[in-house]
């Protein structure tokens, strides 16, 4: 009888075992594929640390042929199953090897040793419900997660069983501890539940408004990582999120690109008093102000491509004259505009293209208001002949970016009092500039720091004349899109092998 008893155990013990892990059917199934087991005698250091599992140390003097059919022998194989999946539990529990160790007899049904059998405590309770005894949370549940609570298992442990301590707090002194920490602690944050629910947690914990306890300077942190909709959102709650809202370092940057803005939104967006401010391809309301200009802090603006009327433009830019970087690509501009840029005398970099209504005097007014221009775009304006010599004459000797590319009068007297007006340029494009000759290639000889040069489809340059680039020294790219074919331009990269080619198409 009793044989019969102990291999009918045995066969409960192991078709159980075989429900309870799909994995194990999935590793029958895949014997190929390489796993990386526990169990194994030579482990890997550096792939169980990668993994967040210690290594285990082999104890010879334990062994488990048969199940446990009592609560204290369920209460130690609990014991031995925390502990396989979290080695580091052990501030009570010793180090016992668990069932399918490599000491260990096999039985009919078990493979070679790997991860998948290893059972953790939320394996074994989608098929077996935790009973609620005081043996179990003393010796199993309760102690591990004191001593090591930093571990994820055990995080996880105290996680799933924190309803339950609370359930059954009184009645030993580990279920009160237990429960204390599940109380004490901050709630976690679960997936299944929303972020409001969470944040209502925080709020209104114990009746009081926790948030209203901070200081401002720690709201004011908080407030950083606010994009800028949430911050007019917290604006509207109360007064104090208003003040602290307004700071003025929380709207340094204010990225209103592809945007329609109402009529006198520009009004409220100077209130906030940023640096940046873009604006490019944006529908921009009517703006006309009354009062005073009130000089902004404003020291970069992009209106590119935006849609906006000449009187919003002059009001907006007589209220930034300290204006360090500066965009009216496509933009639609008066004389009275141009006058209003000139006042901009910290100006750096002026981007023009294709902007329409660009008058010599206008130009002039731009050129001597600002002295310290770096980078000036002005391609595809369309500029007449007495734009093109007021624009030589005054540009700042400090510039050193130009691009007149698309300027069909530009001729070669027109480059020669350039170069002689900017001997710092380092980077020129006169791309399509179609009345260009050698005069013009010659002059550009004496520009010691050029670096970057275009000329593309300027067709009156025969191609031999590019071979005198050689003796510019610092010169590195060379632009000649739609002038050489392809075998003269792999003749032209043999005759000046220091100079790159056609690197970039369009600048």
């Amino acid at each position: 009888m009793n044989a019969n008893t102990n291999e009918d155990e045995n066969q409960s013990s192991i078709v159980p075992d075989i429900i309870e892990s799909p994995r194990k059917r999935m590793r029958t199934d895949n014997l190929t594929r390489k796993s990386w087991s526990l169990m194994d005698r030579r482990p890997d250091t550096e792939v169980f640390q990668e993994m967040g599992v210690s290594l285990l140390e082999p104890d010879d003097g334990d062994s488990c042929d048969t199940m446990p059919v009592n609560n204290h022998k369920s209460s130690l194989k609990r014991k031995r199953d925390i502990e396989n999946v979290n080695p580091n539990v052990n501030g009570i529990i010793t180090s016992p090897r668990g069932k399918f160790s490599p000491k260990s007899p096999r039985g009919k049904f078990s493979p070679s040793p790997g991860s998948s059998r290893i059972k953790s405590p939320r394996s074994s309770e989608k098929f077996k419900p935790l009973q609620p005894s005081d043996q179990i949370l003393e010796t199993s549940i309760c102690d591990a997660y004191q001593i090591d609570e930093e571990t994820p298992v055990a995080q996880s442990v105290s996680a799933d069983y924190k309803g339950f301590g609370a359930a059954t707090a009184g009645r030993t002194r580990a279920s009160d501890s237990f429960t204390r920490h599940s109380i004490d602690e901050e709630p976690r944050v679960h997936p299944s539940q929303p972020v409001s629910h969470h944040i209502n947690q925080l709020v209104c914990h114990d009746g009081q408004d926790q948030f209203s306890l901070l200081s401002d300077e720690v709201i004011l942190d908080v407030m950083r990582w606010l994009p800028k909709l949430t911050l007019a959102h917290c604006m509207l709650v109360c007064k104090r999120l208003y003040r602290i809202a307004c700071t003025e370092s929380l709207w340094q940057r204010l990225d209103l690109g592809n945007k329609n803005l109402a009529k006198d939104s520009l009004g409220k967006i100077l209130d906030r008093k940023p640096l940046i401010v873009r604006l490019a391809s944006s529908e921009i309301g009517e703006w006309h102000p009354i009062t005073a200009p009130v000089e902004s802090r404003i020291q970069y603006l992009d209106l590119s491509m935006c849609s906006i009327d000449r009187q919003t433009l002059e009001q907006l830019l007589l209220r930034c004259s300290g204006l360090r970087k500066l965009s009216l690509e496509n933009l639609a501009l008066n004389e009275a505009t141009q006058i209003i840029i000139g006042k901009c005398s910290n100006m750096e970099t002026l981007n023009l293209t294709m902007a329409q209504g660009v008058t010599p005097d206008g130009l002039t007014a731009i050129l001597e208001g600002c002295n310290s221009l770096q980078s000036l775009n002005v391609s595809w304006c369309n500029l007449s002949e007495p734009s093109l010599e007021a624009l030589v004459e005054k540009l700042p000797p400090k510039l050193q970016r130009l691009n007149l590319s698309g300027a069909r009068t530009l001729t070669d007297d027109m480059v020669v009092t350039l170069v002689g007006r900017c001997p710092r340029l380092l980077e020129l494009d006169l791309s399509d500039c179609s009345r260009l000759g050698v005069t013009a290639l010659t002059a550009l000889l004496t520009l010691s720091r050029l670096e970057h040069l275009a000329l593309s489809r300027c067709y009156l340059l025969p191609p031999h004349a590019f071979t005198k680039l050689s003796s510019m020294s610092s010169l590195q790219y060379l632009e000649v899109w739609g002038m050489l074919p392809t075998s003269s331009t792999n003749a032209l990269r043999a005759a000046l092998p220091a100079i790159q080619i056609n690197q970039f198409m369009f600048r």
